[in-house]
């Protein structure tokens, strides 16, 4: 297979606005560089979003425990760095190996939701993938599709070759096992897409016909993976910002809920939950081999996680000893919830969310939405008082029944109690349209029209009090979710002609175009609005079952609102309290040390900011005795010097690091072995002096390589007239070149130059494009930092 080279995809990256999320090399990574077969898996969104996928991260660690099979990543791309592609010609390609995603195998999707749909679009497209299944040929790598929205998988029956319908753990892995055999006898790939088709949870979109208000073909049982918990314990950690930065498990699947609105909560059934030892044991595990500050239990209700406390009184106290935090996204709202909250806001007080759905008690018990409202006002007053901050709440417009009660005016009311009860906490509030999803017992009834929701979000806007914030998800979004979950193959063209005329990252405000989703859908489907009312007779996903079927005339006749659930008990007080107490010890400064690092290769296109969070990563998992500050949110004591452009290289990264005890050990050999490729501790030593680094550094020393002849001669004319200089930090204002340079010199292949650094500073691209008359650097020259000087009297010293 052919991959592109590193100095290509050096010079490709150099110009997107994010590069970072383009060149792979992150801690953890799987590279295999032979393999029977290779396959990408993708989360079909933007690095950031893609790599918080868990179902990434399992997939990937399953596959490439398999002999002879590799597993790489693959995701979106801004719009930048598509137009980039196209202009060069160059094909989309995995993290790992750089391999263009037509040399592939097999491309692996995991669809969790409608608006995903043109980014997996855009994926194939610019890895010169054909889209349509039925264009094809020998060669082409198979596509397949998982996740949530397969459910109903065909919307994007075109495109898909094969669908996997369930969990992937066991299902990928006999994927790839017929993936491997059919490589193994030279099969071709009608063959192997015929063979794929007897694995349990496959569809092959090729053996349906849309009939009459139907799809025909075989029934496919959705796979239930019954193997505990599937998170690798050395997961791959990403060297850019993405939305979740945290370790974490999933301690349970499937929901006792039964909120008959919830797509999640019955498509993942049965309820499945892990041994709190287990489960326990693995996330250490994953703390030792990521060095996240934070950690999250998963579930779609944690609240029914019946060893919750077994877990927290097995992982609590180790965690507050580390000063790491730990985030439950799904308490349900109820008093046994109590003592649980209590406990974790002894440590990081992030926020609390609670999905409250409606304010309107009928409408919740239609929905049959377990939620007491005293046990919520009891619950929020009692975080005010622990010091909490912001409080989260969620709610659905529009669910059944709405059109009965005044919606809007239950709301306001609701939350007009809960700033009352909450004083001046923040209180953040999302409103989303309510979408009937496919295997739910909601799954007939009809969408409230666009005007409904218009109406609902004016009014709540005009009768809530101003210090709390509404966040209304996009309605048009909403209604699009919609069209999409209950439509058939006849949203394939739409899908098509919406990419071709745009679409992509619709899940993104600042990319959302329902207008060109409207002609099309107006276009193609002239009656789509019918896909939002309330069906009857047969529907798309009948073809699909889940084993919600089995559970509809059980929940029919099942009470609404049972009594009150246990409470969850009260987590062993006396062994956290006394992890608490070692976890002071942090607060004390035995001393400081300094560490010089070196950012180099592809790490120079990651931002300072990630730099360091890379860096501390390191010292938790190397057991650095760092101090930690004091105060609402606690943080490690260190300071950096300052911070240098994205694209530049360095050997003079210096951190320093209050210690509240002497490490053992070699700490730079420590932390090396846990940094990724390109980043690594040249020098740690013990610092005596109390100098602040950002407050002594006066100036940076770099290397310039310029290898065009005449830019770099030019240059250097530049230097030796000495002329005015265009500060951009500081509103476009001219400044003389001694107050930004300091002194240069030639020398053979390079430039030396030094650069006064602190306020009125100018950076050092800054410097080279003014130089050489360009408005940005070119991708073949290289620039590195080589030293940071202090000031000593009249003359310099070198930081060391």
């Amino acid at each position: 297979m052919s991959r592109l080279d590193q100095p290509l995809i050096e010079r490709l990256v150099s110009r997107a606005r994010r590069p970072g999320r383009y060149v792979g090399g992150e801690r953890n990574t799987v590279v295999k560089e032979q393999a029977l077969i290779r396959m990408a898996i993708s989360y079909p969104d933007l690095y950031e979003v893609g790599m918080s996928n868990s179902g990434v991260a399992i997939i990937y660690d399953a596959v490439n425990r398999i002999h002879g099979a590799a597993c790489e990543r693959v995701f979106a791309v801004e719009r930048d760095f598509e137009a980039i592609l196209r202009e060069e010609g160059i094909p989309l390609y995995t993290l790992e190996t750089f391999t263009p995603l037509c040399d592939l195998d097999c491309v692996g999707f995991n669809l969790s939701h409608e608006l995903l749909c043109t980014n997996l679009l855009q994926i194939l497209d610019l890895g010169n993938i054909p889209l349509r299944r039925d264009d094809r040929r020998q060669g082409d790598p198979i596509v397949i599709a998982g996740g949530e929205m397969t459910s109903n998988p065909f919307p994007m029956a075109d495109f898909i070759d094969a669908f996997f319908i369930g969990d992937g753990e066991e299902g990928v892995m006999d994927i790839v096992r017929v993936l491997l055999s059919a490589r193994e006898r030279g099969l071709s790939r009608e063959t192997a897409l015929s063979l794929l088709g007897e694995v349990d949870g496959v569809l092959l979109p090729s053996r349906y016909r849309r009939g009459s208000g139907c799809m025909e073909g075989p029934l496919v049982r959705r796979r239930i993976f019954r193997g505990g918990i599937s998170e690798p314990i050395a997961p791959v950690v990403p060297n850019v910002k993405i939305v979740q930065e945290r370790a974490g498990i999933t301690v349970a699947r499937g929901c006792v809920g039964f909120c008959n609105f919830c797509h999640a909560g019955f498509y993942d059934l049965p309820y499945r939950c892990c041994d709190p030892k287990e489960a326990a044991d693995r996330l250490m595990a994953v703390l030792r081999n990521t060095g996240y500050g934070e950690v999250t239990l998963s579930a779609l209700s944690i609240s029914d996680y019946p060893h919750l406390v077994s877990l927290i009184d097995a992982v609590l106290p180790r965690l507050t000893e580390q000063g790491i935090s730990v985030s439950f996204p799904s308490l349900r709202v109820d008093a046994g919830t109590m003592p649980l909250i209590e406990r974790i806001s002894e440590l990081r007080r992030a926020s609390l969310t609670f999905a409250v759905e409606s304010a309107t008690a009928a409408i919740r018990g239609r929905a049959n939405k377990r939620l007491f409202t005293e046990d919520l006002f009891a619950i929020l007053r009692r975080a005010r008082k622990l010091g909490w901050k912001v409080i989260k709440l969620y709610f659905m417009l529009g669910l059944p029944g709405c059109e009965e009660y005044d919606e809007a005016g239950d709301i306001a009311s609701f939350l007009a109690e809960v700033r009352r009860a909450v004083g001046v906490m923040d209180i953040n509030v999302t409103l989303s349209p309510f979408v009937p999803k496919p295997h739910t017992p909601f799954e007939r009834e009809r969408m409230m029209g666009r005007d409904y929701f218009i109406e609902a979000i004016r009014r709540l806007r005009r009768m809530v009090p101003r210090s709390v914030s509404l966040k209304p998800h996009d309605i048009d979004a909403s209604l699009l979710e919609a069209v999409i979950a209950r439509g058939d193959d006849r949203l394939g063209r739409v899908i098509l002609s919406s990419y071709r005329d745009g679409c992509r990252l619709d899940s993104w405000d600042e990319h959302f175009r329902f207008d060109i989703w409207h002609k099309n859908l107006s276009g193609i489907i002239p009656d789509w609005h019918t896909l939002l009312g309330r069906r009857e007779g047969p529907l798309p996903w009948d073809r699909v079952i889940t084993g919600f079927e089995r559970l509809v005339d059980v929940r029919v006749n099942a009470p609404p609102l049972p009594a009150r659930t246990r409470r969850l008990g009260e987590p062993d007080s006396t062994a956290i309290e006394e992890a608490g107490r070692r976890f002071a010890v942090r607060y004390l400064v035995w001393g400081r040390m300094r560490l010089r690092l070196a950012k180099r290769g592809m790490m120079r296109f990651i931002s300072h900011l990630e730099f360091i969070e890379v860096v501390k990563r390191a010292l938790r998992m190397a057991e650095v005795p760092v101090a930690m500050t004091q105060g609402f949110n606690k943080r490690e004591r260190l300071s950096s010097s300052p911070p240098i452009p994205l694209g530049i290289e360095s050997e003079a990264e210096f951190i320093d690091l209050d210690l509240y005890a002497a490490p053992a050990g070699d700490v730079a050999a420590a932390m090396n072995e846990r940094l990724p490729s390109g980043i690594a501790v040249r020098d740690a030593r013990r610092l005596d002096e109390k100098e602040s680094i950002a407050a002594v550094a006066a100036v940076t020393e770099y290397r310039v390589f310029i290898p065009d002849a005449t830019l770099r001669e030019g240059f250097i004319r530049w230097l030796s007239e000495q002329g005015e200089i265009v500060s951009e930090e500081h509103r476009h204002e001219k400044v003389s070149f001694h107050q930004v340079i300091y002194s240069f010199h030639v020398e053979k292949e390079s430039v030396m130059i030094r650069l006064f650094s602190g306020p009125g500073s100018v950076r050092v691209d800054q410097v080279l494009c003014r130089g050489m008359g360009l408005v940005q650097v070119p991708p073949e020259a290289r620039v590195l930092k080589t030293a940071l000087y202090k000031k000593r009297e009249d003359t310099i010293e070198m930081i060391r």
